[in-house]
């Protein structure tokens, strides 16, 4: 299985946000730092949900193919009767 980035790349959008928010406040407000927040706003919001969804979906789920985790039943630890 090949890593993606998916969240990392989510967390990194999420900070650029941040930082045109936080632009815009040290400024005075109304830049265009505010109207870039608005614009990029519901597409990086977007993004970071289905990133860290579409994770916490694929660790959970044994949907079966080439990620799915192979279910085997617990074992008693060694010197236990079973």
């Amino acid at each position: 299985m090949t890593k993606t980035f998916k969240r990392e790349v989510a967390v990194i959008m999420f900070g650029f946000l941040m930082l045109l928010c936080i632009f815009d406040l040290l400024t005075g407000g109304e830049t265009t730092a505010y109207q870039w927040a608005e614009l990029l706003a519901l597409p990086i919001f977007g993004f970071g949900v289905a990133a860290f969804g579409l994770d916490a979906a694929a660790k959970q789920l044994p949907i079966g193919g080439q990620g799915a985790r192979q279910m085997q039943p617990p074992m008693p630890p060694e010197g236990y009767a079973e």
